[in-house]
């Protein structure tokens, strides 16, 4: 795969027949109906890809998300995983060229970490999972088989996790998962602003979806 933000995502079309029995499930959006019957583009911004990535509730190997992603997405937002490994060129090609200098941090890329990021307009938190760091917790090295919705078992793998209504009317986590890194001659200015979009839109999925969140 030599293409990585560049996606192909479901478009949720919301319509107020199919959003009825959702919102019969808390009073809470009683107030909001109208706000929330609309058209959202996860990633309107869309590029040629190698490997098609969706949204899905789904997680890859059946098991429930993780309670660090859980209490992440009830306290602070959406969430941008990155999984790294000690034998990945690319994942280190990937911190230096994109996430560092985009996102404005600095890092140790032995060392597993997250943190909060307030960056070009977008409020999420970056986690960062080194698999071969012996601190890192075991739930967070398991997360990865989670959310490997392609069953690759590769890196890079980024992971984009945020909320929504499921098939049921419950809100869920609903994620995505991409694979491999930018290219030298990628269109970094594209490729950025396709980045921003898709997140910026996960955080609205997630503030309009959090008063129902119940973990």
């Amino acid at each position: 795969m030599n293409k990585f933000l560049v996606i192909q995502v479901i478009v949720f079309l919301l319509i107020a027949g199919s959003l009825g029995g959702m919102l019969a499930y808390t009073d809470i959006y009683d107030d909001v109906q109208s706000g929330i019957v609309e058209t959202i583009c996860l990633s309107c911004a869309k590029l040629d890809t190698s490997l098609p990535v969706k949204f899905t509730f789904t997680t890859a190997n059946g098991k429930p998300h993780p309670d660090f992603i859980i209490d992440i997405l009830k306290d602070r937002g959406p969430i941008l995983i990155q999984y790294g490994e000690k034998a990945c060129a690319a994942c280190e090609d990937m911190i230096n060229n994109i996430i560092k200098p985009y996102f404005n941090l600095q890092f140790d890329k032995t060392i597993s970490f997250d943190v909060d990021v307030n960056m070009h307009g977008l409020n999420f938190t970056y986690v960062y999972i080194y698999i071969d760091d012996p601190a890192t917790p075991q739930e967070r090295v398991d997360s990865y088989d989670v959310y490997d919705s392609e069953h690759i078992r590769g890196f890079p793998m980024f992971t984009i996790i945020t909320i929504e209504y499921d098939h049921s009317g419950k809100i869920e986590p609903f994620y995505a998962s991409l694979y491999g890194k930018f290219e030298p001659n990628d269109d970094y200015e594209k490729m950025t602003e396709t980045f921003t979009e898709l997140i910026k839109n996960c955080e609205e999925l997630w503030a309009r979806n959090l008063p129902g969140f119940e973990k």
